[in-house]
């Protein structure tokens, strides 16, 4: 069966800035990289990992969406992205350029539409598909043919959410999750939701009720008296909410899947790119679908192998204000 992996862009953009905002990546002219190291090393490692067949980076639009005009204070809460992070986007839609994959997004539609869409018309043509990312919206596409594909770290292992492990790990199936998020809401989209109902009761109501929409008309037999309360008066923000957070799948969005087959790199002029920006690790992981790997690339780092830990102590305590910026560290 053909593989088709979606990334949620700005959800991996933004994952890929804060895992290393303690220690940003800078390059010697003050050029910011974090953001553009991490985003890029978790597509080579999940290229690596799952072969994908089919590969699109999808993003948000830079225009106010359908949702805006249902309600007004959508996402008014957001902060503008940081200046050091809205500096990457450009050199690194430049390097996905080099890399073959395609950019996606449509002037009024969030990537959650545009993946939605995408991911409905793939699985009537038989693919499995992916999407990549942490936000936890998207696990009301997950069916027998979507899958929510959430990128590991240091602190937790990468995971594929199923029917079955969204039912695991939220005590609900994916079908139920548009309700879900309706009663809890959302602060970061500024999405209301129902006072007095959490992310628990949420889901003790799902499993005692079929919809949201059986919760608002029998509300009133729930023993807690903060639920019966938060249902009576908040019936048309739950209404409100639902159309809020329900991802749409029929996007007017023209494109062909096969445009989205993963191509060779443009290896040259992505290690020129990668090498200009300092990112000197990531160039021997560039790689073709036929896994030929650049190997043996030249830079300009020192490097010192240190044993045991007095040595470090000392070495951090020289080192002072010099350029090294981070270690490995090997344990037995």
């Amino acid at each position: 069966m053909k593989k088709l992996f979606l990334i949620d862009g700005m959800a991996i953009i933004y994952r890929a800035h804060f895992a290393m905002i303690k220690n940003p990546l800078i390059t010697k002219d003050g050029r910011h990289t974090s953001a553009i190291f991490g985003f890029i090393n978790s597509m080579f490692k999940m290229i690596n990992d799952e072969n994908p067949d089919y590969l699109a980076v999808v993003l948000d639009s830079k225009t106010k969406t359908f949702r805006h005009e249902l309600f007004t204070d959508y996402k008014a809460n957001r902060q503008k992205m940081p200046d050091e992070l809205a500096e990457q986007l450009s050199p690194l839609y430049e390097i996905l350029n080099e890399m073959n994959i395609p950019l996606v997004s449509l002037d009024g539609y969030e990537a959650d539409d545009l993946i939605g869409t995408i991911a409905k018309k793939a699985e009537v043509n038989n693919f499995e598909t992916y999407i990549m990312t942490g936000d936890k919206d998207m696990m009301q596409l997950v069916s027998d043919k979507v899958f929510v594909y959430s990128p590991g770290n240091r602190f937790k292992p990468t995971t594929t959410y199923t029917k079955e492990k969204v039912l695991d790990r939220w005590g609900i199936d994916p079908s139920q999750f548009i309700d879900y998020l309706a009663m809890v809401g959302d602060s970061s989209d500024n999405v209301p939701g129902v006072d007095g109902i959490g992310a628990k009761s949420a889901v003790k109501l799902l499993q005692n009720y079929s919809s949201l929409e059986e919760i608002l008309e029998k509300g009133h037999e729930a023993s807690n008296k903060r639920i019966r309360e938060g249902i009576s008066n908040g019936k048309d923000l739950a209404y409100l909410s639902k159309k809020l957070v329900t991802i749409d799948c029929c996007v007017p969005y023209e494109f062909h899947l096969e445009n989205f087959i993963i191509k060779n790199m443009n290896n040259e002029s992505l290690i020129n790119i990668l090498q200009d920006l300092e990112l000197h690790s990531l160039i021997n992981k560039v790689i073709t679908p036929n896994d030929n790997i650049i190997e043996n690339i030249e830079d300009d780092k020192n490097y010192l192998i240190i044993d045991n830990p007095e040595q470090l102590k000392i070495m951090i305590k020289e080192l002072d204000n010099s350029s090294v910026i981070a270690f490995d560290i090997i344990a037995d």
